[in-house]
This record gives structure tokens, C-alpha cells and sequence, in this order.
């Protein structure tokens, strides 16, 4: 789960070609021979929801992202760090019901809710699947979305090759007490009287009011527990000036994080997944930044201890806190290429022991004679 601070004014320089493309959304580099490269409208549910397709060869698997927030939509600026990973499978991002490109202000609320999101989860990837004409994908799932990608891939292990979790959220209430610890006790160590102020009169969490949320991130990211160095708004700023999106489409962007974060976050205060998931019959890879304080890293290592998976990997990202695939983008590159490679062969493995066992079955059988 994120919540960031973004700002309600933009200074930035204006130019023609730029202001051009911000009132016309559309991928880069569209004609590909052998790959895509499009955004496009689809149904999810009764709502229409934007993704966007990107990958230099159709044949290779599908990688599809679930992105953090809630509400922190990637349409608009995601192409900007996975040039690489186009090359090795089909990436998708999804804005998701109500965030970024798929916010509507007639949006049903009580359409906003987790076993929604599942939902639609499971809808996109049979779209996709049989699109591509597949029969699993890779599904990365960052902060909020891990939420999401865990409890799908506790649901629906049959429709994927491998589920990492990025920043995984575990416990939501645990994480947000000790994220707020941690830059309190940092704060006195560092004799940060601005930020002891703040924080005491916001005081602990859970909180109703987003402003109180966006001043304990202030903090958490000054001190490098959201981003190791810098902040998570450099990497959206990125693509202010890019064609994915258009001027309208950061403006339902900020409507959409705000309303998210409103209706989603009472739900998101009962989620602990300690309880709810201790087993996953799916190959499960955590990325965890060694600086992570905002799911604190010391809960994701007991999530993946508790974890019952055929397999499994803890990748810590040593320069890197809630966000290490955008942080450290090339380690998280080389690391789906040997889930890829893993998992592959676990799937012949599998195919395998089942050939064994199905030969020592039909070996096993007693032979029936018939009277002649």
C-alpha cells in the first residue's frame, strides 16, 4: 500500500511538441514487427479500464504488473523503466479500476473493494491469455497491489508460472505502527524537531484523513524509507511530458489516488495476509529493499518464513527501500530472467514426476484376463 505526497501545483517549462502530445495519449514506437505496442480501453466487470501492452516479440510470456497505491496508476510513466524487460516477455500495466486512466466520477463506490480488484484481476489475465494464446503468465505485484497479487495467486496458481511480490504488504495495521516507529525514533535520534512536531500531532496510526498519511510519508521519505534516495514523485515526473498520457488523464491521475486511498483504505486496515495466506502453490519471489520502511522489511522475512511454496526466494535489494524494481531497475531486470529460467524448468520437473507416476500407476495395475 502506498500513499504519496503529490503536490497540487506544477512548475514546469512548456514547449510546443510536448504540449502537443499532452492532449493526445498514444505508445511510442507502435509498429513493432514482431511485438506491440498499444493502449487500449477494455471491460473489466461493467467498467471500462485502460491497459497498456509492450513487448518486442509476441511470443514470448506475459509479465503483468499490479500497481502499488492504491490509486498510484502506471500508465503514464512505467514505459520509461522496462525497456529491457520488453525485450525478454510481453510487459502489461493496468491502470486499475478507478486510478489513473480507468478513473470515472460515476464509478459505482461499492465497486471499489478488494474481491473486486481480484476479480477484474482474473478477467485481464484470461483476456490476455487467450489474446497471446497462452496458458499462464507472470504476475509482479508492488506494495498495494501484492495485496491483490497474493490473494490471486492463492486463487488462481493454476494460471501462473510465478508470482513476485515487490515491497509485499503482510500485516497493514502492524506495518503502519512500525513505519511510523521508525521515523519517529529516527527523528529524535537525528534531532529533527520539524518533523517531531509533525508527527506528534498527527500522532499514531491507523488515520482517517489522508493529510495525516501524506505527513508521516513527508517524513518516511526524507529519511529514505520509501525511496532510498530521492522520492517516488521523480520517477512519475518522468512522464509528465511523455505520450501515454494526456493533461486530462493526470488530472483524473490525482483524482483517482485520492479517491482510492478515501475508499479503499478502511478495507485495507483489516487485511493481514499472516492469516489469511500460508500457502501458495505457485514458484513465490519477494523483492524486499534493505531500507524498506514502509512495509517493513523485518515483516516481509516472516511472511516468506511462514510461507508453504514448492518454491521460494527472498531477493533482498541492498540499495533499495519500497520500490526496488524501479530503484535498482537493472538487479530487478536480471532476477526475472532467472524466475523465468526457474520456473520453466519447474514446469518440466513437474511434468515429469507426473509421467513417472503415471507410468508406475499403469506399471502397478493388475492384469485382468478375460475367460475365453
Amino acid at each position: 500500500m502506498q500513499n504519496y505526497f503529490i503536490p497540487t501545483y506544477l512548475s514546469i517549462d512548456y514547449d510546443e511538441k510536448a504540449g502537443k502530445q499532452m492532449f493526445k495519449s498514444q505508445p511510442p514506437n507502435k509498429t513493432l514487427e514482431n511485438g506491440t505496442a498499444t493502449i487500449e480501453t477494455i471491460q473489466l466487470g461493467i467498467a471500462k479500464q485502460s491497459i497498456m501492452i509492450r513487448g518486442q516479440d509476441t511470443s514470448h510470456p506475459i509479465l503483468l504488473f499490479l500497481h502499488g497505491g492504491p490509486g498510484f496508476a502506471p500508465i503514464g510513466f512505467m514505459r520509461h523503466y522496462q525497456e529491457e524487460l520488453e525485450k525478454h516477455f510481453i510487459v502489461v500495466h493496468w491502470d486499475q479500476r478507478g486510478a489513473g486512466k480507468s478513473f470515472s466520477a460515476k464509478m459505482d463506490p461499492k465497486a471499489i473493494n478488494l474481491d473486486q480488484f481480484v476479480s477484474d484481476t482474473h478477467e485481464l489475465v484470461q483476456i490476455l491469455l487467450e489474446r497471446f494464446k497462452q496458458k499462464k503468465i507472470y504476475l509482479a505485484a508492488h506494495s498495494w497491489g501484492s495485496i491483490i497479487g497474493a490473494r490471486f495467486a492463492k486463487k488462481y496458481p493454476s494460471l501462473l508460472h510465478a508470482y513476485i511480490g515487490i515491497g509485499q504488504m503482510t500485516d497493514v495495521q502492524k506495518s503502519a505502527l512500525l513505519s511510523y516507529q521508525f521515523v519517529l525514533i529516527h527523528a529524535r535520534h537525528n534531532r529533527k524537531f520539524l518533523a517531531m512536531r509533525a508527527l506528534k500531532r498527527i500522532g499514531y496510526p491507523p488515520y482517517k484523513d489522508l493529510r495525516h498519511v501524506l505527513v508521516q510519508h513527508k517524513w518516511l521519505t526524507r529519511f529514505g524509507g520509501l525511496i532510498r534516495k530521492g522520492n517516488l514523485f521523480q520517477y512519475l515526473a518522468k512522464g509528465f511530458f511523455s505520450s501515454e498520457y494526456t493533461l486530462l488523464d493526470w488530472i483524473k491521475w490525482i483524482r483517482g489516488y485520492r479517491t482510492s486511498f478515501k475508499r479503499l483504505m478502511p478495507q485495507l486496515l483489516q487485511v493481514n495476509l499472516f492469516e489469511e495466506i500460508q500457502e501458495l502453490k505457485v514458484p513465490a519471489y519477494f523483492c524486499v529493499g534493505r531500507y524498506d520502511f514502509y512495509s517493513p522489511f523485518e515483516l516481509q522475512e516472516q511472511f516468506y518464513e511462514q510461507l508453504d511454496a514448492p518454491v521460494k526466494d527472498m531477493i533482498w535489494f541492498e540499495n533499495s527501500a519500497h520500490a526496488p524494481h524501479l530503484e535498482e531497475s537493472s538487479s530487478f531486470l536480471v532476477l526475472l530472467l532467472r524466475v523465468k529460467e526457474e520456473s520453466l524448468l519447474f514446469q518440466q520437473k513437474k511434468l515429469q514426476n507426473q509421467s513417472h507416476k503415471a507410468a508406475n500407476g499403469k506399471a502397478g495395475e493388475p492384469t485382468v484376463k478375460h475367460a475365453p
